[in-house]
């Protein structure tokens, strides 16, 4: 792995947690939407942006659609804080791992009087 990648990336979910937060001003965006992983593709020219995003399942497709849609504005606005030769191109993906944690959480609650 290159030395920079792990930089990149790091410096990549900061700038885009910020433009989300003060650039984007649909609707369509909730609140509360964290960056949870930035994954870059090895030669740095598209990157995969797993985002974390309060509500229900529509209000959740609907923001991914809405960022999605709002790659190449978030892409301009990162550019000016972030200078690399190619700037990545994002895709934004829905990060389920923290609804898939608690509902492991649940089940290993359920079963655990039977473990004793």
């Amino acid at each position: 792995m290159n030395w920079h990648i792990p930089r990149l990336r790091e410096e990549l979910q900061k700038e885009i947690t910020l433009a989300i937060a003060e650039q984007m001003r649909d609707p369509r965006i909730p609140d509360v939407v964290t960056v949870t992983e930035v994954r870059l593709a090895p030669d740095c020219r598209n990157a995969t942006v797993f985002v974390s995003v309060m509500g229900g399942d529509r209000e959740k497709k609907e923001a991914i659609a809405v960022l999605n849609h709002a790659a190449p504005f978030l892409q301009h606005v990162i550019s000016r804080n972030i200078v690399v030769k190619f700037f990545p191109k994002l895709y934004f993906k829905l990060d389920k791992s923290l609804e898939e944690s608690e509902h492991i959480n649940e089940l290993l609650d359920e079963i655990k009087d039977d473990l004793v």
